[in-house]
């Protein structure tokens, strides 16, 4: 007989914002629990990803009324997301005129009020933020168990598990690191990924895309590749997909004016990733700092080759380079460029992602071999069977009285 379980997920961030990935993975993961029997319930807050989507704008767009302020006090929203109920506490963290003490108060009596009248068996958690974690030291101090879904690098305190029964990650790369950083004891489980928001159709692929031009995600090093193929590959259409706060970034790097490559477009951040699947022919992620690279093993499921850093976890996320069984590329950058980098890497050290590129830009003949390989190998390690049973198998079989370290 299948135990059911309660649950209710602590995140500081609006659990239904299409644009974010960690949200749309929790979110998934949520349903899917609620889909098995389980009875869910989410703790949000009005934190959104993309600055050209206001957290009015989207609970609009999604038939939740929005009233208006009165007072100090956030106004508390409650509803449905993928059949999940929503507590969301209208925070406006954007605002440095908030006093942030007066929300954090909120939020927290926000948790106590759940913890007491939900009575979850479990909380599970997500980031560091203080809020986050007096959820967790409540929800401990009554025996519920405590989970912390650690989605990325740099948790580096034993203080953020101080509350914390479990730990579980989205790569190996991030439980091995948090091991041998702080002895942490942590379970990899591929990020779940909701396919229907990410099979796009295919007769429109026409672009090399890259996804979110920020710092950590390689933004130096793509926009030297980009100069080099708007130069010497004009013939090769270029996207470039905003996301979160990254909007006019590539057009702010000094000595390089894309202006003059009419192949190089950008987009604003979209809803859902196939709605740039659905123009993409190539993903490359040059990431200098990259845990699960969602972005790759979504590329994986559309059978769109990926080229991929050698950094962190996105070798293993496409399963490695084709030459060896993989399912895209793997290329290495330069290992003097870290997260914070902001000087151009040179042509010569770029030269085999331009390599990389018209290789398979040129090649019909590989091009379908990485593809198929790509879909082969997310067919067994994304597909929403299999990591649905991960993910409920591993949650419902959690209790209290733990502690994540050797």
């Amino acid at each position: 007989m299948v135990r059911l379980v309660r649950f209710l997920l602590a995140n500081n961030h609006c659990i239904s914002d299409p644009t974010a990935g960690v949200t749309q993975s929790l979110r998934t993961m949520m349903r899917w629990l609620s889909e098995a029997g389980h009875d869910c319930h989410i703790l949000s807050t009005a934190r959104m990803g993309s600055p050209t989507i206001t957290i009015e704008q989207h609970l609009e767009s999604i038939g939740v009324s929005v009233p208006a302020r009165a007072g100090n006090e956030a106004p508390i929203l409650r509803y449905t997301t993928d059949g999940v109920p929503v507590t969301l506490l209208l925070t406006r963290h954007n605002d440095p005129a908030k006093p942030e003490a007066t929300e954090s108060a909120q939020y927290q009596e926000l948790a106590e009020e759940l913890l007491r009248e939900f009575a979850p068996d479990q909380l599970i958690a997500c980031n560091g933020e203080t809020i986050i974690l007096r959820a967790l030291a409540a929800a401990r101090s009554r025996g519920i168990a405590t989970t912390f879904s650690l989605r990325n690098y740099g948790y580096y305190d034993p203080r953020y598990f101080e509350a914390v029964d479990h730990v579980f990650t989205t790569c190996q790369s991030v439980t091995d690191l948090h091991f041998e950083k702080i002895g942490l004891i942590s379970t990899p489980i591929d990020s779940p990924i909701d396919w229907a928001s990410v099979l796009a159709p295919t007769e429109s692929r026409a672009f090399v895309t890259f996804v979110n031009p920020s710092l950590h995600k390689g933004l130096m090093l793509f926009a030297r590749l980009a100069d080099m193929l708007g130069s010497r590959r004009p013939d090769i259409p270029i996207l470039v997909v905003q996301s979160g706060n990254s909007g006019g970034a590539l057009n702010s790097i000094p000595g390089l004016d894309f202006s003059k490559y009419p192949q190089i477009m950008a987009a604003p951040a979209v809803p859902a990733p196939a709605d740039y699947f659905a123009l993409t022919r190539l993903l490359i992620v040059p990431s200098v700092s990259e845990a699960f690279g969602r972005v790759a093993a979504e590329a994986m499921i559309n059978s769109i080759p990926a080229i991929v850093s050698n950094r962190g976890g996105l070798p293993a996320t496409i399963g490695g380079d084709f030459s060896s069984g993989g399912g895209g590329r793997v290329v290495p950058i330069p290992d003097w460029m870290t997260p914070d980098t902001l000087e151009l890497p040179g042509e010569a050290e770029v030269e085999p992602w331009f390599g990389a590129v018209c290789s398979l830009w040129d090649s019909p003949a590989l091009y379908q071999a990485v593809a198929r390989r790509a879909r082969e190998l997310a067919d067994m390690r994304y597909s929403e069977e299999f990591s649905r049973s991960k993910h409920i198998a591993y949650l419902t079989s959690r209790t209290a009285g733990f502690r994540p370290f050797s």
